[in-house]
């Protein structure tokens, strides 16, 4: 297992060297020019790591609760657990917890997603849930451990048995930012009109099923940026950049700049190779945005990310590592791995104590299974 950042072997990911991107229209407005990647940073050292919970059934998501606990969804069971501070797993109840477990269309890579507590409101809960109808974000009332009935603040998000997009975070400006795949229709990415294959920005208090747009989306729309394959991470840095994990298909994945109206060029291309139309390796397409940095599938298939003051942390599920991707004063530095050893690596998350905590994905039919499986860990970086 590896307890430090080293870098990884060749062929090691790739960092963008193209121009600094603008910032755009729209909230929330990235300061100044783009990071350029740059290497040479600092390593981090991993200095401990235990089990908070085992015996998961593939989790997929975390949210943090003032009390202490540790709320995780489980995608296939459509369940959400609270973990409690002696790591005992007790699943909510209620009419929500009845209503997402009898609504739970999990085929494949669908189901019960991510979910997120309102930062100024914990006892409300998000949930981006595959319904018999498609998949949707639920907002639901939690009083102690029991859910209300769900209210969907956006619906018709198109459903698949795979790339069904589904993290959920709320940004520094107070708005609901939801990731969305492509559904297995790559062209529904390209299709500003259709909510797959999208980032979406919308009013966490809404009541709309239809989604109410936030102020400043550049297309009228819940929708703020366009293009994308299957994104599973999104979060924020101190200067308000927008990053965001990215599957792609045969060659590449990605980390992803966010600048609202920008098109991230799914089907067209994939990242700078491979690209599904033809397009030959390096060569660009104007009036697309590339990503700042890119690996090889088998070393990443990134989902779940967090952010901290120095790096960005990324769960690589068939890359089965986490990577650290640092911070530095000029942008971001070159890929390192933090961790492997554990398997698949659904989503890392920072927690209130600050603590990075991760959960793994070996019980999704894809991964080896190891005793204890799943798992929710937490590590010390320092």
């Amino acid at each position: 297992m590896t307890a430090a950042c080293t870098s990884a072997d060749d062929p090691s990911p790739r960092v963008s060297e193209q121009p600094p991107i603008s910032a755009g229209e729209g909230a929330p407005t990235p300061s100044g020019d783009a990071p350029q990647i740059i290497g040479g940073v600092p390593q981090v050292t991993l200095t401990s790591q235990r089990d908070v919970a085992t015996g998961l059934d593939v989790p997929w998501s975390m949210a943090f609760r003032p009390d202490g606990g540790i709320l995780v969804s489980e995608r296939d069971a459509g369940r959400i657990l609270r973990i409690g501070l002696d790591g005992a797993a007790t699943a909510l109840t209620g009419p929500g917890a009845q209503d997402i477990a009898l609504a739970n269309d999990s085929q494949g890579e669908a189901g019960l997603l991510g979910i997120v507590l309102h930062p100024d409101d914990p006892s409300l809960l998000y949930a981006y849930q595959t319904r018999p109808d498609g998949n949707a974000v639920l907002r639901m009332a939690l009083n102690g451990d029991s859910l209300s009935t769900p209210t969907v603040i956006l619906g018709g998000i198109p459903k698949a048995r795979n790339h069904d997009g589904g993290r959920l975070a709320f940004g520094p400006d107070g708005y609901l930012y939801v990731s969305t795949g492509d559904a297995g229709n790559g062209d529904l990415a390209q299709d500003k009109e259709s909510l797959a294959g999208k980032i979406l920005r919308i009013v966490a208090d809404g009541s709309d099923a239809d989604g109410q747009a936030a102020p400043g989306n550049p297309f009228e729309s819940p929708v703020w940026t366009h293009g994308h394959r299957n994104v599973q991470g999104m979060g924020w840095v101190a200067d308000g950049r927008m990053y965001a994990t990215e599957f792609g298909q045969n060659s590449t994945d990605e980390i992803n700049l966010i600048v609202p109206g920008r098109n991230y060029g799914w089907p067209i291309v994939e990242a700078r190779d491979g690209a599904p139309d033809g397009t030959e390796s390096g060569q660009t397409v104007d009036g697309l945005t590339y990503p700042v940095v890119e690996w090889a599938t088998d070393d990443a298939s990134p989902s779940g990310m967090a952010v901290t003051q120095e790096g960005l942390y990324v769960g690589a599920l068939r890359g089965e590592r986490v990577w650290r991707v640092p911070l530095t004063a000029d942008g971001l530095g070159s890929p390192q791995v933090l961790l492997d050893g554990l398997g698949r690596i659904r989503n890392v998350a920072v927690g209130p104590d600050g603590g990075l905590y991760l959960i793994t994905s070996n019980t999704d039919g894809r991964g080896d299974l190891r005793e204890g499986d799943d798992r929710l860990v937490r590590l010390t970086v320092s």
